[in-house]
């Protein structure tokens, strides 16, 4: 039996979730390529004969062709830029509520690499190569909100490359009155660690 704590902190988990996601609805960020549409969404994947990709993506990716622009989804300060890795050539942005990382660069805009570290919504990044482990050339989208990855996919309002609908994410209540997420029919609850309570 959960403890009255353990409800309380899941049903904020769970209240932060669905905010987040009438927010995205709200006020979508600006796609990082254009046009935008994801190719491998955020979750479980298994990639057969590529085990380097890993078993779970923290991400999406969105393809597009090499040289194209790399936009910033949102106001934000560069806060790293980094080219070791899967992601080869990537960049974080502290934007306002989360962090983004954005991958596979074939190169940064030279004015951020002179220095400059604020950049507003839709300015240009960089362009999209193929750095890292990639098996096509696309850019590789993460949002860390909260210090946790989250699917950027309703933020962006980016569609499925092959025409699907994304999976459905809805909230429930069990029967403690403890919420929980279904994504795709499976139950997901967030038990946070002692430290982060």
């Amino acid at each position: 039996m959960a403890s009255k704590f353990t409800i309380a902190v899941l049903a904020a988990f769970n209240l932060l979730l669905l905010t987040n996601l009438a927010l995205a609805e709200a006020h979508p960020l600006v796609p990082p390529v254009k046009p935008a549409c994801v190719s491998s969404p955020f979750g479980p994947r298994v990639l057969q004969d590529h085990p380097q990709a890993g078993t779970y993506h923290y991400g999406i990716d969105l393809p597009a062709p090499e040289g194209a622009p790399v936009l910033a989804t949102a106001p934000g300060k560069v806060i790293r830029i980094q080219d070791s890795g899967p992601g080869g050539l990537e960049m974080m942005v502290q934007h306002e509520g989360f962090i983004g990382v954005y991958s596979h660069f074939g190169a940064i805009a030279p004015d951020i690499v002179e220095g400059k570290s604020y950049v507003t919504a839709g300015e240009k990044l960089g362009v999209v190569g193929r750095t890292g482990v990639v098996f096509g050339t696309h850019l590789y989208f993460e949002m860390i909100l909260a210090g946790r990855p989250v699917d950027p996919g309703p933020y962006l309002g980016a569609p499925l490359c092959n025409g699907e609908i994304p999976r459905a994410v809805t909230a429930r209540t069990n029967n403690n009155g403890v919420d929980g997420i279904t994504i795709d029919g499976r139950k997901y609850y967030m038990l946070l660690p002692a430290g982060k309570q």
